[in-house]
């Protein structure tokens, strides 16, 4: 809360002194308040605390515009600089605070020890009488004095209105009341002593290590006032347009950061929430022109590809939230939640290795969630098995060519032909290591690394990378998985590699376009893996703003936008 705090300083000094606000101009004028503790220069040391001590209180006045200030330091006070205290200045934003203002009340919270106890509050108008003081919290009248009404809670805590008029109260010593409740209107009644008309608010409570003390009441006013004026955080908006295999699609923005990009969150197969949900974040930031006119600025569409692992024919389906920027809170948007049912793709050509385990999985930074086609065990297993699938990546570059990386896979090198390919894979270009160039050539060159990474998921709980043979072009004649080999093809040598037998047909170009919106997809959670497979490893995928983000950008490609 600290940090917004600096950003009110920022915003609220740069805010217009206007007079009279009608609630839809305090809206426009956000943030109204100046922070807490910053006093008038030569008023007292202020207290910047941050602290609501009473969430949910209801605003002391029934009704609004209201103007917390100074009532000694400013026009008409006693050391103000002159005028009266009618002045428009004194019914003008921003708000400031003045509680531990110089006085020679004990304060123990306050820089000084002594100090002003609470927080003055000048009505809509400078009218006598007129405006109604109602009960910030239920409670019981504990106190009517000569110009002061005590409200003391169940859980102990005090609210103190001073300076109502005496022949306008309207409880009684021992009342119960209510939220918002009238108690007295505003006056200038301080028994002998003059003062100006506005309502003097204190709330005091049991503070640990101290004992029952005034607190500061100004942020708590300030989140009353928000609530009173309609000025407090507006929910995230938008529509979930489009459930389609071809494409999930909609948008989103927050009408208190209009400009700003909303984060997205996509639950599948259950509502959030439910702990079988698999929740995958996009970032609402893609031009769409049919938004330019209504919401005021154009980029804040999302769009995402269906996961391969859902590409199984079974109806699932989507929900759809938008976070709110300021506070984290979701707001479910319109036309969600809807279903989706696609077909299963063609599997590829290739053979498959087996992920041996969990941790596996992880060090590769694959996904079953992403990049899993559902088959059936049948199909499976008369897609040849070759080599297990190493523990970990290891990337290689020789000290001749440091341009050219290579991924070092059961003995073999496979290039990895461009930065798009390393995403792909969530490669870390920059970790490779530094070989020598005879030993970098003296292993033999494999298929280099596929485009994309393409998992296979059956009924059991094994998990198995689709991929190239590895083979030793020496010794090709003898390995039937070979490309060239005589004994895969048969003797023609011409024929393309073997492998995929069954449904299965096409390259790894037939799949549908794996890439979403421009931020990142975050698809953790327990349905990532299958039984047997562990539930707090091997996904990969559930780092936010990690190797697994960065990832998950390559892989599933960035949708441009236009500006």
């Amino acid at each position: 809360m600290r940090a917004r705090g600096l950003t009110t300083v920022v915003l609220g000094l740069g805010l217009a002194f206007g007079t009279g606000l009608t609630p839809s101009s305090a809206r426009a004028q956000e943030p109204f308040y100046l922070p807490p503790g910053d006093l008038i220069p030569d008023s007292g040391q202020g207290l910047p605390e941050m602290t609501v001590f009473a969430p949910g209180m209801r605003y002391p006045l029934e009704q609004g515009p209201s103007y917390p200030n100074s009532q000694v330091y400013m026009n008409g006070g006693s050391k103000g600089p002159g005028g009266n205290q009618c002045d428009a200045v004194n019914y003008s934003y921003p708000w400031r605070d003045n509680y531990c203002e110089t006085r020679s009340w004990d304060m123990p919270l306050c820089p000084a020890g002594v100090g002003h106890q609470g927080q003055d509050i000048r009505a809509p108008t400078c009218e006598n009488k007129k405006h109604q003081v109602v009960a910030t919290a239920a409670g019981e009248v504990t106190n009517i004095g000569s110009y002061s009404i005590y409200v003391t809670t169940p859980s102990g805590q005090r609210f103190d209105y001073l300076h109502g008029a005496l022949d306008t109260i309207v409880v009684a010593l021992g009342q119960q009341v209510e939220v918002a409740q009238p108690l007295v209107k505003v006056s200038n009644n301080m028994g002998n002593t003059p003062t100006s008309i506005h309502l003097h608010f204190n709330i005091k409570q049991d503070v640990g290590g101290v004992g029952f003390v005034y607190v500061s009441p100004y942020m708590s006013l300030v989140e009353a006032y928000k609530e009173l004026m309609g000025l407090g955080n507006k929910p995230p908006k938008g529509v979930f347009d489009e459930a389609a295999c071809e494409q999930l699609r909609g948008w989103a923005q927050d009408p208190d950061s209009p400009e700003a990009p909303v984060a997205v969150d996509l639950y599948f197969g259950a509502a959030k929430g439910d702990p079988a949900a698999v929740p995958v974040q996009v970032s609402a930031e893609i031009y769409r022109e049919d938004l330019c006119q209504p919401l005021g600025s154009c980029e804040h569409g999302f769009e995402l590809d269906v996961p391969l692992s859902l590409r199984d024919g079974q109806p699932h389906p989507v929900f759809a939230y938008a976070n709110d920027s300021e506070d984290g809170e979701a707001a479910e948007l319109e036309l969600s939640p809807s279903q989706i049912e696609c077909e299963a793709p063609p599997i590829p050509d290739g053979v498959r290795r087996w992920i041996v385990d969990p941790e596996s999985l992880a060090a590769w930074k694959l996904s079953p969630f992403w990049q899993a086609i559902q088959a059936t065990d049948p199909v499976i297993e008369a897609i040849p098995q070759t080599q297990d699938l190493g523990a970990a990546p290891v990337l290689a570059r020789s000290d001749a060519d440091p341009a050219a990386v290579w991924l070092i896979d059961q003995g073999f090198r496979r290039q990895v032909a461009d930065e798009a390919i390393a995403a792909a894979w969530g490669f870390d270009l920059a970790a490779a290591e530094l070989w020598a160039a005879a030993e970098l050539q003296a292993l033999p060159e494999a298929a280099p690394v596929r485009p994309l990474p393409v998992l296979l998921k059956g009924t059991g709980p094994k998990i198995y990378l689709l991929d190239d043979p590895l083979c030793d072009p020496e010794a090709s004649e003898v390995d039937p998985l070979c490309p060239h080999s005589a004994a895969s093809t048969g003797g023609d040598a011409d024929t393309g590699h073997g492998g995929g037998g069954g449904e299965s047909g096409g390259d790894a170009t037939t799949l549908p376009p794996m890439h979403g919106s421009s931020g990142q997809h975050d698809s953790g959670g327990a349905p990532a893996l299958p039984d047997g497979y562990g539930q707090d490893a091997g996904c990969g995928c559930d780092q936010r703003g990690g190797p697994a983000a960065l990832w998950m950008l390559g892989v599933l490609g960035w949708r441009r936008r236009r500006r």
